[in-house]
């Protein structure tokens, strides 16, 4: 469902009455913008609705301004809140009405994206920034034990230790540090993306002693 659709069904349970979805605004025969929704309210203002799926900005709250005063309506903005104080002071003093929407769930496919992405850019940076040299033998059993557990019991398990204290050591082990509360499968990730680098490592490092060796050998053989 479409951030419009949902916002038409909750101006629809205010009272409001929507006249317009995607209305163009036409100056001199060339049209110049589109308002998402024409809107009625229970007093018969008609209304310039801007649905925005995130956080309002400065640059929306004019938006939603110049487009409602070029159709010689009212704003309004339905939107998750404002994405800082000059945001929200500015739609005070220009008189844009708003709906926030943490009073209504709204979780569209777009922000279903955009979470997405932010997850897939965390694991990314961690996984390419990673400094294995700095992996101490302890923090790489740990991973190693979380990478091969389905648990947090098992992985515990795994390294004769108490969950208590294995989730001390995890807080202290940098590739698990996140600023945020994680759940065992997150861990898990973490684990398998930082015991693929510590892998491709060992693996590296044992072709190029063979290397070494059979240079070794080549030399011997000129002399």
């Amino acid at each position: 469902m479409e951030a419009e659709d949902i916002a038409v069904s909750i101006l629809e349970k205010l009272g409001y009455m929507v006249l317009e979805k995607r209305k163009p605004i036409v100056v001199g025969g060339v049209k110049i913008a589109e308002i998402d929704l024409i809107a009625r309210d229970q007093g018969g203002e008609v209304l310039a609705v801007e649905v925005k799926s995130g956080k309002a900005s400065v640059t929306d709250v004019r938006q939603v301004f110049s487009n409602a005063k070029l159709l010689k309506v009212k704003p309004l903005l339905i939107c998750k809140g404002f994405s800082d104080a000059s945001a929200a002071s500015l739609a005070s003093e220009l008189g844009v009405r708003y709906i926030l929407l943490p009073e209504y769930y709204l979780f569209t496919f777009e922000d279903f994206k955009e979470v997405s992405r932010e997850i897939v850019y965390d694991l990314l940076t961690m996984y390419l920034s990673l400094d294995l040299e700095e992996i101490s033998s302890e923090e790489e059993r740990i991973v190693e034990a979380i990478a091969s557990s389905n648990s947090f019991s098992e992985a515990s398990s795994k390294l004769n230790t108490s969950e208590e204290e294995l989730g001390k050591k995890i807080s202290n082990t940098s590739v698990f540090r996140t600023g945020g509360k994680q759940g065992f499968n997150q861990l898990k990730l973490r684990a398998l993306l930082v015991k693929n680098r510590l892998d491709s490592k060992k693996r590296i490092e044992n072709i190029e002693r063979k290397l070494d060796g059979l240079e070794k050998k080549i030399e011997s053989l000129k002399k």
